[in-house]
């Protein structure tokens, strides 16, 4: 879940923390099973004596030699059993729950050649095997639907789902450590206040406009305001290498004449905002006019202000990249 901060927040957060933030991701890894490959392995084996018996016909071979391939067809089965057991893929699993099945509804045949079921696991009798009959032989292994016909169609299935199984997504969780600059921070810290005057003397403003009178309180909050605003918004040293600063200094300027009217001027060197109340009337037209001509609902100069804010915070902190969410952005 993204963690959520508001602008100040996260740089009281940075700031506190030796001005770094530590933020975890995480990598995805694909990564071959040792278990399955293990199995496949064991059922590469087995799949041989299957097929080798699968081309067993009626006398082609020596009783003695067929109860070689017999023996190693049991062995085989027992190692690769013992393997799967490791194994969760579900699907690996139902293939070897039809080889189960299998054995199990052939158990009187087998049986009747000398490989019996003790305690789950398989073993081969060569004397009985010896006495045992053609036709119990044939049986299991001769046509395409006998015991060893079935196997083989399993064990082919056996290979396309280990083959299947073999890789797996692995995630692992990383952690980060995002570094800053202390004047980077002190940059966002005093745009993120710069942000918030602007939205608040937007919300005065709307006040003003709306026709119900102005609030006592109007002109003290309103001092404070852009008192902050002019310290805030206009900064030519100590800042970041940042475009959107630039762009949002030479917004002030461009807006020289209109801000003077709100009591914001700027020093003869051009390095500083500076407000002075007692240049100005909040009561005169011309006041509430530039307030509402700067600073109105659809104004181009205090949106472009939030805009530009804003762009800088994130320029400097960047919070998608540290995996944060930014609430109430600049407000």
């Amino acid at each position: 879940m993204t963690i959520q901060y508001s602008p100040r927040d996260l740089i009281e957060k940075i700031a506190g923390n030796n001005y770094s933030y530590t933020y975890s991701s995480v990598k995805k890894v694909t990564v071959a099973d040792a278990n399955v490959e293990k199995l496949q392995d064991k059922a590469e084996a087995f799949k041989k004596k299957v097929k080798t018996l699968n081309r067993y016909t009626s006398g082609s071979i020596s009783k003695d030699l067929l109860a070689d391939q017999v023996e190693d067809l049991v062995k085989t089965y027992n190692d690769m059993k013992s393997s799967a057991s490791t194994v969760t893929d579900k699907d690996v699993q139902k293939q070897i729950s039809k080889l189960e099945k299998l054995f199990s509804d052939n158990e009187k045949n087998l049986k009747k050649i000398g490989i019996t079921n003790v305690n789950g696991k398989y073993s081969f009798d060569s004397d009985t095997f010896e006495d045992a009959t053609d036709k119990a032989v044939n049986t299991l292994f001769v046509g395409y639907d006998s015991f060893i016909g079935k196997a083989n169609k399993i064990m082919r299935n056996m290979e396309e789902t280990t083959d299947d199984a073999q890789y797996v997504v692995s995630e692992y969780k990383i952690n980060h450590t995002q570094t800053y600059k202390d004047t980077d921070i002190a940059q966002a810290a005093s745009t993120t206040l710069a942000g918030q005057a602007a939205s608040s003397i937007k919300a005065y403003n709307s006040i003003v406009q709306s026709g119900n009178g102005i609030p006592a309180n109007f002109q003290d909050s309103m001092k404070i305001l852009l008192t902050n605003f002019a310290k805030t918004v206009y900064r030519t040293e100590g800042t970041t290498d940042n475009e959107t600063i630039d762009k949002l200094n030479q917004l002030c300027l461009d807006h020289e004449e209109e801000l003077a009217k709100l009591g914001l001027t700027f020093s003869s060197d051009k390095k500083s905002m500076e407000y002075h109340p007692e240049t100005i009337d909040m009561t005169s037209s011309d006041f509430q006019n530039t307030l509402n001509d700067l600073f109105g609902e659809n104004a181009t100069f205090g949106n472009t202000v939030s805009e530009y804010c804003k762009n800088i915070f994130n320029d400097i902190v960047q919070p998608d990249k540290i995996g944060v969410s930014i609430l109430d952005q600049l407000v």
